[in-house]
């Protein structure tokens, strides 16, 4: 599926809220934590009790503000109701940029950033004249211009905590970096900040991370796929210890061979994967060590 069929609608959001109930306090908002809602990706809100096909219209439905950020976004944005931010209840949106800038903005007033952070770490992003071109593609245009952060990130609620992969190349080579932050403040999180993501026969350079990351039972699952089918790639999927950024599992779909990935058109995989021990006398064969409980779209 290409790329192109991503949202690039960016140098600046376009927040869409229903005016009329503008001032609804948060008891009455559902927060939006991982891309479409929850890990069925369903994209439902089963506790919706005011909008309804008579009341969103072009009267009384639609644009509020527009606000400015840095790059463009193909991330999912997300949602927090009622989150403390400098002694204050906000309602707050979090956008990540392909720059590898993460904002958080008050979703009900807009205005300048109540923070903002970039996670380029001295390094820049990926530009797209420098992958994909030699697979499939004559010229790569599936993305255009940068490529840092790509897949919507996941929010763990019980410890404020936002999870995301940033890409960027640092002295020449190609870094992917699970980052953990607290969402009142950008910071890194106590417990664990950061990690460079590397396994057997996983190449940053030719790995596209565009699905978005899920949170299930205490790990971060992150998946990949190519660019243009570029290389020799494989379909990983990672998960990590979501407390202290542990690899605790590894995927790859293709360990004897290669050009088998998931992108699942930027949704995440689905409702998690579950640990099962070596077979035939320990068997290495990845294929043997995970079960699948749920396909990816």
């Amino acid at each position: 599926m290409k790329m192109r069929q991503a949202r690039k609608c960016v140098l600046f959001l376009r927040f869409v809220l229903f005016m009329l109930f503008v001032n609804t306090w948060t008891s009455a908002q559902v927060s939006v934590l991982t891309q479409h809602n929850n890990n069925q990706r369903t994209g439902a809100n089963l506790n919706e009790t005011t909008l309804n096909t008579s009341n969103v219209n072009v009267n009384q439905f639609g644009l509020l503000f527009k606000l400015a950020v840095d790059d463009q976004v193909y991330a999912s944005p997300l949602y927090v109701a009622g989150l403390t931010i400098g002694g204050v209840a906000h309602n707050v949106v979090y956008v990540a940029t392909v720059n590898n800038t993460v904002y958080a903005f008050d979703a009900d007033r807009g205005g300048n950033p109540l923070w903002l952070r970039n996670f380029n770490n001295g390094g820049r992003p990926t530009d797209h004249t420098e992958v994909g071109t030699g697979g499939l593609c004559t010229t790569y245009t599936d993305f255009t211009g940068h490529i840092g952060i790509v897949g919507t990130p996941v929010i763990d609620s019980s410890t404020n905590t936002m999870y995301f992969v940033a890409r960027t190349i640092e002295g020449g080579n190609t870094v992917q970096r699970l980052r953990a932050i607290d969402i009142a403040t950008g910071n890194d999180s106590a417990s664990s900040a950061q990690v460079i993501i590397q396994a057997n026969g996983f190449n940053p350079t030719i790995q596209n991370q565009r699905p978005a990351l899920t949170l299930s039972q205490g790990v971060v699952y992150i998946a990949w796929s190519s660019f243009c089918d570029f290389g020799p790639y494989h379909g990983f999927v990672i998960g990590y210890a979501a407390s202290t950024l542990q690899q605790v599992h590894v995927f790859n779909d293709t360990p004897q061979r290669h050009a088998r990935g998931y992108l699942a058109g930027r949704a995440g995989t689905q409702r998690g994967f579950q640990w099962r021990p070596p077979l035939h006398d320990r068997q290495r064969d990845f294929r043997q060590l995970f079960e699948l409980r749920r396909k990816f779209h």
